[in-house]
C-alpha cells in the first residue's frame, strides 16, 4: 500500500515531531510504501531522511498559492497514492482529490471547513473523536489512534550536560512545550513562587519567551527558571526532573502527558482536555484546576515532599503507557486503519 504524509507545519511543534515520529516509525515497522510532502523545515527533513523516507517540500502558502496543489496532485498520481494522509487544516486545505482516499489526522478542535474532500478521519483522543461526530462527520469515518513517544533507551551517546541548580540538592521540575499562552507558562511561573526549594527548567521555544522571562524577574523567580529552548529529545530531561508539570489552559491530548509516564516522571497537571482523559487523579498524577497558581503549587510540594507518591506514579504511568499507547499498538492501528480506508 501507498501512502503520502502531507504536513504544512512549523519548524518546532509537537505535532510536527509526532509526524516525523510516526512516517519513520512505519517505514521502519511496516512494508508501506510511503512519500512525505512538507515545508522544507531541515529538522524535518532530516528525520525523514534517516529513516529513508522520500521527501517532496512545498510553500503550502496563502491563497496566492496555485503552484502547490497543482504539483502535489502531480506527485500524487506519480506515486500512485492508495492513501493521502492530511496533517492539519493547511495540508487539507491544499492536497487535492483524487484516485486516493484523503484522510485527516487531527490533534486538535479544528473547523471542519477546510476538510470537506477528507473521506476518513483520525482523532488523536476520544474527546476529539466526540467532536466529529457532533460535528456531522458519520460514525463509521471517524477513528481512535493515540499517539505515542520516543521509545528509545538512553545509552551513553544520550549523555545531557543539564544547567546547574541553584543548591546541588534543589528539586528540578520539568516542563516543556510552545512558548503560547495555551500552554499556561505563566501560570507555573506564579506557583513556582510557592515551591522556593525548586529549580524549574522549562523546555520549547515560542511567541511568549520574552514575557515568561519578564514575568519570572518581576515576580523573583528568575534565577530559578532555565530556558532551555527547543529541545528534539527530552529523554535526558525526564529522567532527572523530580515532578513534570502540564500547565496548558488547552490540551486536547498532551504528547507530553505520555512521555512523562513513558520515562517514568512524576507528574502535575492542570485540568485541561487532553490531560483529564488521560490521568487517573491520584493514580497516574495529580491533576488541578485550571489558572489556579496556588492549587499547582500545592500538588507540587505534596509530590515533592512524598518519594513513595513519586515512585507510585511514576509506576502507575508506565503501566498506562504500555496499556494503550505504545508504539506498537499504535503502528498496528494505522496499518488497520490504512487498510480500511484504501481507495
Amino acid at each position: 500500500m501507498r501512502i503520502a504524509q502531507i504536513m504544512a507545519g512549523q519548524e518546532a511543534g509537537g505535532a510536527e515531531l509526532f509526524y516525523a515520529r510516526l512516517t519513520s516509525a512505519l517505514a521502519a515497522d511496516t512494508d508501506l510504501k510511503q512519500i512525505a510532502i512538507l515545508r522544507p523545515h531541515a529538522r524535518w527533513l532530516a528525520m525523514l531522511e534517516v529513516a529513508g523516507v522520500p521527501t517532496k517540500t512545498h510553500r503550502f502558502g496563502g491563497r496566492l498559492d496555485v503552484q502547490t496543489k497543482r504539483r502535489m496532485r502531480a506527485q500524487l498520481q506519480a506515486f500512485e497514492a492508495d492513501v493521502a494522509l492530511n496533517w492539519m487544516s493547511r495540508a487539507a486545505r491544499f492536497c487535492p482529490s483524487g484516485a486516493w482516499t484523503n484522510a485527516a489526522r487531527l490533534g486538535g478542535y479544528y473547523s471542519l471547513k477546510y476538510y470537506q474532500q477528507c473521506q476518513a478521519f483520525v482523532g488523536n483522543t476520544q474527546g476529539i473523536c466526540d467532536y466529529l461526530r457532533k460535528q456531522g462527520v458519520p460514525g463509521e469515518r471517524v477513528h481512535y489512534i493515540p499517539n505515542f513517544i520516543d521509545e528509545r533507551p538512553l545509552t551513553a551517546d544520550d549523555a545531557t550536560e543539564f544547567p546547574a541548580t541553584k543548591r546541588e540538592d534543589a528539586p528540578v521540575l520539568l516542563a516543556a512545550g510552545r512558548l503560547h499562552r495555551n500552554k499556561g507558562f505563566d501560570v507555573l511561573i506564579e506557583a513556582l513562587c510557592a515551591v522556593p526549594s525548586a529549580t524549574l527548567w522549562l523546555a520549547g521555544d515560542g511567541p511568549e519567551r520574552v514575557n515568561l522571562a519578564h514575568l519570572a524577574e518581576r515576580l523573583g523567580v528568575g534565577d530559578r527558571i532555565e530556558f532551555l529552548g527547543w529541545q528534539d529529545d527530552l529523554r535526558p530531561y525526564f529522567q532527572r526532573a523530580d515532578v513534570f508539570v502540564c500547565s496548558s489552559r488547552i490540551e486536547p491530548l498532551g504528547n507530553i502527558v505520555l512521555e512523562a509516564w513513558r520515562h517514568g516522571c512524576p507528574l502535575v497537571a492542570a485540568r485541561a482536555a487532553g490531560p483529564v482523559e488521560l490521568i487517573n487523579d491520584g493514580i497516574n498524577g495529580s491533576l488541578c484546576d485550571l489558572e489556579d497558581a496556588p492549587a499547582m503549587a500545592q500538588a507540587i510540594t505534596h509530590l515533592l515532599d512524598s518519594a513513595g507518591q513519586r515512585q507510585d506514579y511514576a509506576a502507575a504511568g508506565q503501566a498506562a503507557y504500555a496499556a494503550g499507547f505504545s508504539r506498537a499498538q499504535v503502528i498496528a492501528r494505522y496499518q488497520q486503519f490504512f487498510d480500511e480506508i484504501k481507495a
